[in-house]
């Protein structure tokens, strides 16, 4: 995979937002392999990480807004953080 998609993640963050992000984070995606909706019901689950993942690259506002940009729907979201809704 090497970093090329640190460059992609960091060049559109520069395009949309006119910046450096200051935090990037990677998460592997999962599943469950035993159990759905049954750990919070002590039963027991068996989530698997798998070869998807989501990747974030943020910087702080002052402004009260989140800017949101996906890379996989090319789509941009902005809403004040103090009424998030879905």
């Amino acid at each position: 995979m090497g970093h090329t998609w640190i460059e992609r993640l960091v060049n559109a963050f520069r395009e949309r937002f006119g910046s450096e992000p200051e935090t990037m984070v990677r998460a592997p995606g999962r599943v469950n392999l035993i159990g759905e909706h049954t750990d919070y019901n002590d039963g027991f689950v068996l989530p698997v990480a798998i070869d998807r993942y989501i990747i974030v690259a943020s910087r702080p506002r002052n402004d009260g807004l989140a800017r949101i940009y996906s890379l996989d729907f090319d789509a941009i979201v902005q809403f004040p953080i103090d009424d998030i809704q879905y």
